[in-house]
């Protein structure tokens, strides 16, 4: 085997001190606008924004059952969920974007 030259690293003169500090958030923290908004407004921020609907991943919280899926459609009374379910807008009580 040939004899490879050697790599040149620098040597480290001071103290590592990763991880170290630590941060935490509690909910008092959170900004405005990072706190629940309005079904309309996250279904205008789905289906209006950029890019196409069904690959935006959203928590729907209905009374029932939680969905996390993608919207397809909004029909009248409606939503028209990725995996062929059609969920009444009256039985929603929170949309999340994940």
């Amino acid at each position: 085997m040939k004899k490879l030259p050697k790599i040149y690293h620098e040597q480290i003169n001071k103290k590592i001190k990763n991880n170290k500090e630590i941060a935490y958030v509690s909910k008092e923290d959170i900004p405005e606008d990072k706190k629940e908004e309005s079904i309309d407004d996250v279904l205008n921020k789905v289906f209006n924004g950029i890019g196409y609907s069904f690959n935006i991943p959203l928590r729907i919280e209905t009374f029932n059952k939680v969905y996390e899926t993608s919207l397809i459609a909004k029909s009248n009374n409606y939503l028209i969920t990725f995996d062929n379910d059609t969920i009444p807008l009256s039985e929603v009580k929170k949309i999340v974007m994940l």
